[in-house]
């Protein structure tokens, strides 16, 4: 399952990289199979953090057999991939649902591409699960978009060439490349775009972070209904649990009641 969860993340910074936002990116899957939610959100400043929800009888069950060849029908089954804008509460949100489709979660990106996007794109993905030569995961990606023709002197057919061209390059990128530490982002742009004139953008710093707190954590409890809130507590309190960072938020039944309250009004008179 570390390889689906390490496979959505590097899509996700990919796919966030190439946004011009301020919120949050969400990549969301919903599936029947063992691995039934899997929840990857990056922010414009950075932060990043994944979850996912499974049945841990059925996953075993699943992996019993060995490392599967396609993790995606074998660990997800049907359902759904998301991806959501969220730039605060006066924009509206962005979202485009697939279904899952293919034999890895990058097929059904791809097909989010063909159905959603009005610019060809292409993802390309890879994951190292932790080894003796080296104990961390390990995950990268490339993403190329074919941008609007500038100018009329700009034919389609060239475009479409250079499209082309840019694309098999792309396809020729070996895991060994993109994981090899002395070829870095811009000398890998460089190796593969060089004859196109590749420009460098601005390297982009993604970081593990929850924007889990005690606040915020107040705030969905205030959401629910009082007497729900406490036929959960146990010994006077209710606990919430982070899915992201598993931190753990304890109220007492007064603090939780102190949530419901009404905001209080004072007035000053002169």
């Amino acid at each position: 399952m570390g390889e689906l969860v390490a496979d959505a993340l590097i899509s996700t910074v990919a796919l966030a990289s190439g946004l011009k936002y301020d919120g949050i990116f969400t990549f969301q899957v919903r599936g029947d199979g063992p691995v039934n939610t899997m929840v990857v959100d990056a922010t414009s400043s950075g932060a990043l953090r994944a979850c996912a929800s499974f049945d841990a009888g059925r996953l075993e069950s699943a992996l019993g057999g060995g490392r599967p060849g396609h993790l995606q029908p074998h660990l997800l089954g049907s359902g759904h991939l998301s991806f959501t804008v969220d730039q605060g509460p006066d924009t509206d949100r962005y979202q485009g649902v697939v279904e899952l489709a293919g034999g890895a979660l990058i097929d059904s990106v791809h097909q989010y591409f063909r159905q959603s996007e009005q610019l060809a794109s292409l993802l390309k993905t890879a994951v190292s699960p932790p080894s003796p030569s080296e104990p961390r995961w390990r995950a990268a990606g490339v993403l190329i978009q074919q941008m609007p023709r500038l100018g009329s002197d700009f034919a389609a057919d060239d475009a479409d060439d250079l499209w082309r061209t840019a694309a098999a390059f792309v396809a020729s990128v070996t895991d060994v490349e993109l994981f090899d530490p002395m070829l870095t982002p811009e000398r890998l742009a460089k190796r593969l775009f060089g004859t196109l004139e590749c420009e460098i953008a601005p390297a982009r710093e993604y970081r593990a972070e929850c924007r889990c707190s005690r606040q915020r954590t107040g705030r969905i409890l205030a959401s629910f209904p009082l007497h729900e809130l406490k036929s959960l507590a146990e010994n006077g309190i209710v606990r919430m649990t982070c899915e992201f960072c598993r931190s753990d938020y304890a109220f007492t039944e007064a603090e939780v009641e102190a949530l419901h309250a009404p905001p209080r009004i004072t007035s000053v008179q002169e």
